[in-house]
């Protein structure tokens, strides 16, 4: 009975430790009715309405397409912060750069989301009856199976990348990621930088 337990805390914390992860992919779509040559000068635009977060998701993403052999441009570099309202100036701003694409980055909603970790009962028949068979080594491995419940609430941000073609501004590719700590913007930042420049690879788009 105790091996059985064991095994099942060491399967519960292996979940528990792939469940950490800051980002995941949830989807990705491409469209079958453009066939673009390989992008090598690529516009990266996050839509954020603070600068910082901005900031590090753009230049996170022009660093990883780097890698890559991609001349990336991080929107913020060519688009005040403040002229995502008007489209002309995103425009002219995607001309003068005369990139190939358009990569955007978004984030759509953040939910509330709640785990609950079961406790596992001490086991009444022990007390006070097990006492006579009770030694140390025994009650201590049996008791490090033991525990009260614990919630656990986190945020989900659920975020949609996009590359467009500058040319005919149609969309090319499209990912649906969530992230379980948005409040981590470097780590977020860094993490869907590495996922989506491997997905757009894998693709053929870089």
């Amino acid at each position: 009975m105790r091996k059985v337990l064991e095994v099942s805390i060491v399967l519960w914390l292996a979940s528990l430790l792939c469940s950490c992860a800051s980002v995941s992919v949830v989807d990705t779509w491409r469209n079958p009715e453009l066939r673009p040559q390989r992008l090598h000068k690529i516009l990266v635009v996050s839509i954020n309405n603070k600068d910082a977060t901005r900031h590090v998701y753009e230049d996170m993403l022009a660093s990883e397409l780097s890698r890559k052999g991609v001349e990336a441009i991080p929107g913020y570099t060519v688009i005040p912060g403040a002229a995502f309202a008007d489209w002309g100036v995103l425009d002219r701003a995607v001309r003068r750069a005369q990139a190939q694409a358009i990569l955007t980055v978004q984030t759509t909603k953040v939910e509330k989301q709640t785990t609950v970790q079961p406790d596992s009962a001490y086991p009444g028949y022990w007390y006070p009856q097990g006492f006579p068979t009770w030694d140390f080594p025994g009650y201590y491995r049996s008791m490090a199976l033991y525990g009260p419940t614990y919630v656990t609430t986190y945020d989900v941000a659920t975020m949609q990348v996009n590359l467009f073609d500058a040319g005919t501004d149609k969309l090319i590719w499209a990912a649906t990621m969530q992230s379980t700590d948005p409040q981590k913007v470097t780590t977020v930042g860094q993490d869907l930088a590495r996922k989506v420049v491997k997905k757009l690879a894998k693709e053929g788009l870089i």
